[in-house]
């Protein structure tokens, strides 16, 4: 395997493990916010959020929470993801010229 093939797994794996970590972090975060001292163990979530269809000692309502904040992240990086090509394809039309253009634009 080359140098490069074995950097490039590396990075991915690197951007893999960063994406899970901030993903849970997310979830962890937003339940604490909102459930106040009705928070279950961090443990049962973590196991639940990456095993969904595994038994779990979750309530319906605690599971139900964890999804939606699960959801609730991936709304985010997609919206994410969309304003960056977005703003990609209009700097290349030389609609914008700067991100803060492009903020200016849809959001006044």
């Amino acid at each position: 395997m080359t140098q490069f093939k074995i950097h490039d797994q590396v990075l991915l794996q690197l951007l893999r493990i960063t994406a899970e970590r901030e993903t849970m972090d997310y979830i962890l975060t937003e339940m604490k916010r909102d459930l106040d001292g009705d928070m279950p163990a961090e443990e049962l979530v973590k196991a639940f959020v990456k095993a969904p269809d595994k038994p779990t000692k979750l309530s319906i309502y605690h599971q139900m929470i964890a999804m939606d904040k699960s959801l609730e992240c991936a709304e985010i990086n997609c919206r994410t993801l969309c304003d960056l090509i977005r703003y990609q394809y209009l700097k290349q039309a030389g609609i914008v010229h700067s991100v803060d253009e492009f903020l200016q634009m849809f959001r006044p």
